[in-house]
C-alpha cells in the first residue's frame, strides 16, 4: 500500500501539473482538482503515444516528463496551489460522515489495488502489453504474435508511463488511481446535494454504491473502469450544460470523451454529447470548434497509424480498410473468423452452436446461463422499460431523456453485435441511481447505505469468498483478498504461476506458460510469450505461424503461410 500511495503521489502531481498546463492550452476559464488531473492523464497518455513510435517508454521518457513536469509547475505553480486549496477547503466543508465514507472508500481502493489482479484480461494481454510498450514502444504486426496485443488500448499506454518497470516490478495500479478521482467526483456530488437539495446531485453521490461492482476493476489496468468513471463525468458535465451552456463545459466534454474512446473504441457513444450541446449552442461555441477539430484530427490520426503498425488495419478491430502493401498485416482469414459476429458472441454461447442458434435460444443462453452478465443484462433490460414510465411521472429534464435516448442507441447497437455488459454497463448504473435518488430522501438512509456498501467492498477486498453462483468462468470464480504484508509490498502484477518453457516455430523462439488451462494465457512470461496451444491452434486452424521479422524483436512479427497449406 505505501508504494503504492507514493506512486499515485507522483501520478497526481505530474497529471495535475500537465492538466493546467494543456487546459491553459484550450483555454479553460475553470480549474476544478478531479478534471483537470484527467486531462492532464489524457495529455500524458497522447505525449506517450507519440514517444511509442520511436521507442520505449522507459526511464528516458520519464526523464523528459519529469523535465516537462517541473517547467509547467514552475510556470503554473499559482494555478496548481489554487486547485489545491480550494479542493482542501471544499473537503474541510464536508460533513463527518462524508468524510469518513471518503477516507474509509480510498483506503479500500488502495488495499484492492495491493492484492492480486482479478480480470482474466490482464493475464491474457494487459500485463504484454504494457512490457512491449516498456521495452520496445509500438512493434510492427504484433498482433500477429497474439492477437489481442494489436488492441493496445489507450489506458494501457499511461499505465506504462506508469508501471515504472525501470525500478520495480509490482507497479499495475493506475485503475486505483482512477476510481480515486471517481471517488473525489462522488463524494464532491454529494456534498452539493445536501447543500444544494439538487436531485441530481444525489445520483452522481450515490456511486459508491456501485464499489462491490466496480471493485472488481481496480487491481489491474482494465480499460472498463476509466470508461465507466469518465461515462459518469461526460453525463453530469452534460446536464451541468444543459442548464447553463458554457464553451468550457463543450471543451470538456469533447476532451473527456476523446479520452474514453481512446481507451475503448466501444464508447463512442460519448461523443453524441458533446454533438448534441453544440448543435444547440452552435454560434456560442463555434470558436472553440476549431480547438476541438484540431484535438479530435489528433487523436484519430494517432489511433490510425497505431493500429496500422499493430496490426495493419487502421480501425481495428474493425476487419476494414485493411493494408495489403505491408508484409505483417495480420490475415484476413484471422481477423474475419475472430471478428466474425458468431465468435463475438461466443463468451456466452459456444461458437459452434451459434450459426444455429434461434433468437429465442440466444436470448435465454444470454439470460438465463451467463451468470453475473445475464443478471445485469436482465436488470438492463427491466431498467430500459421501467426509466421512462418514471421519467414521465417525475417530469425529468430534457438532458436525461437525451442520456436515456444514448443507452437505447447503444443498446440495439450492441444487439447487432457484441452485447458483453461491460460495453453499456455505465448506463444501466447511471439509471438504476437515478431511479434510487427519487426514492432516497432521508440523509440518515443515504449515508446508511453507503456504509453498507462499503463494507461490502470491504469484506470482498479482506475476505475471500466463491464467486461460483455469480459467473460461469471458472477462472473467476474467487475474489484476490489483501494480506498484512501488503501494507508495503504489493501483490505481483500477475496470479498466473509464474513458470515458463521455451518453444520455437520457424525463426522464432518464445516463452509459453507451463499452465495452460486458460487458452490465451501469457501472464508476465518475458518477451516473446505466447502460449503453445494458441501457436498450434493458428497452425492447424489457419495455417499460419507468427515469425520474427528480422532477429531485432523492435522489428516485429509477420504472419507466415505454413508450407505444404496452399
Amino acid at each position: 500500500m505505501i508504494l503504492i500511495l507514493l506512486s499515485w503521489l507522483y501520478i497526481f502531481f505530474t497529471a495535475l501539473t500537465f492538466g493546467i498546463a494543456f487546459s491553459k492550452v484550450l483555454r479553460l476559464q475553470q480549474f476544478e482538482l478531479v478534471i483537470t488531473t484527467i486531462i492532464g492523464l489524457f495529455t500524458i497518455t497522447l505525449l506517450a503515444t507519440v514517444w511509442a513510435f520511436f521507442g520505449p517508454i522507459n526511464i528516458l521518457f520519464h526523464i523528459i516528463l519529469m523535465l516537462l513536469t517541473v517547467l509547467f509547475f514552475y510556470r503554473y505553480k499559482t494555478n496548481f496551489s489554487i486547485i489545491l486549496q480550494n479542493a482542501r477547503t471544499e473537503i474541510h466543508s464536508f460533513s463527518l460522515p462524508i468524510k469518513v465514507l471518503l477516507a474509509v472508500s480510498c483506503e479500500l481502493a488502495l488495499a484492492q489495488s495491493a492484492a492480486l489482479p482479478f480480470i482474466i484480461d490482464n493475464e491474457s494481454y494487459y500485463i504484454q502489453t504494457i512490457k512491449w510498450l516498456n521495452e520496445y514502444g509500438f512493434v510492427k504486426g504484433l498482433a500477429n504474435l497474439h492477437l489481442f496485443l494489436g488492441q493496445t488500448s489507450g489506458w494501457h499506454i499511461t499505465q506504462s508511463v506508469y508501471s515504472f518497470s525501470f525500478l520495480y516490478d509490482r507497479f499495475n495500479d493506475l485503475n486505483g488511481f482512477c476510481l480515486l478521482l471517481g471517488n473525489l467526483f462522488a463524494f464532491q456530488k454529494l456534498h452539493a446535494y445536501f447543500v444544494k437539495g439538487n436531485r441530481l446531485d444525489l445520483l452522481f453521490g450515490l456511486l459508491p454504491l456501485t464499489y462491490v461492482f466496480l471493485f472488481q476493476f481496480v487491481s489491474s489496468p482494465s480499460p472498463d473502469l476509466p470508461v465507466f468513471v469518465f461515462g459518469f463525468i461526460v453525463f453530469s458535465v452534460f446536464l451541468e450544460n444543459a442548464v447553463v451552456p458554457t464553451k468550457d463545459g463543450f471543451i470538456l466534454l469533447t476532451v473527456i470523451a476523446l479520452f474514453a474512446v481512446f481507451i475503448k473504441i466501444t464508447a463512442v457513444i460519448l461523443f453524441f454529447f458533446p454533438l448534441v450541446v453544440l448543435v444547440k449552442q452552435y454560434k456560442a461555441f463555434k470558436e472553440a470548434l476549431f480547438t476541438v477539430s484540431c484535438l479530435g484530427t489528433l487523436v484519430l490520426l494517432l489511433f490510425v497509424l497505431k493500429n496500422a503498425m499493430l496490426t495493419g488495419y487502421p480501425l481495428f478491430p474493425l476487419p476494414y480498410f485493411r493494408i495489403n502493401d505491408i508484409d505483417y498485416t495480420v490475415p484476413s482469414i484471422i481477423m474475419d473468423f475472430f471478428f466474425s459476429k458468431s465468435m463475438m458472441n461466443s463468451f456466452y454461447i459456444p461458437y459452434e452452436a451459434f450459426e444455429g442458434a434461434s433468437l429465442l435460444e440466444l436470448v435465454k443462453h444470454y439470460f438465463l446461463y451467463n451468470g453475473l452478465a445475464g443478471y445485469i443484462g436482465i436488470g438492463s433490460l427491466l431498467t430500459l422499460i421501467v426509466t421512462p414510465v418514471v421519467l414521465l411521472k417525475k417530469r425529468a429534464a430534457n438532458s436525461v431523456w437525451v442520456i436515456y435516448f444514448a443507452f437505447v442507441c447503444l443498446a440495439v447497437l450492441l444487439c447487432f453485435s457484441s452485447p458483453q455488459y461491460r460495453f453499456y454497463v455505465y448506463f444501466t448504473l447511471f439509471f438504476w441511481l437515478l431511479l434510487l435518488s427519487y426514492l432516497l430522501t432521508n440523509r440518515k438512509w443515504i449515508f446508511g447505505l453507503c456504509g453498507l456498501s462499503l463494507t461490502v467492498a470491504g469484506i470482498v477486498v479482506f475476505v475471500p469468498l466463491s464467486f461460483g453462483h455469480l459467473t460461469t468462468n471458472s477462472l473467476q470464480t474467487q475474489n484476490s483478498t489483501f494480506h498484512i504484508k501488503n501494507i508495503v509490498i504489493p501483490e505481483p502484477n500477475s496470479r498466473w504461476k509464474p513458470e515458463y518453457k521455451g518453444g520455437s516455430v520457424g525463426n522464432m523462439s518464445y516463452h509459453s506458460p507451463i499452465d495452460t488451462s486458460f487458452f490465451w494465457v501469457t501472464g508476465n512470461g518475458e518477451l516473446p510469450c505466447v502460449n503453445d496451444q494458441q501457436i498450434k491452434y493458428f497452425e492447424e486452424g489457419f495455417f499460419y505461424i507468427p515469425q520474427q521479422r528480422s532477429t531485432d524483436l523492435n522489428d516485429g512479427f509477420y504472419a507466415q503461410k505454413v508450407s505444404g497449406h496452399e
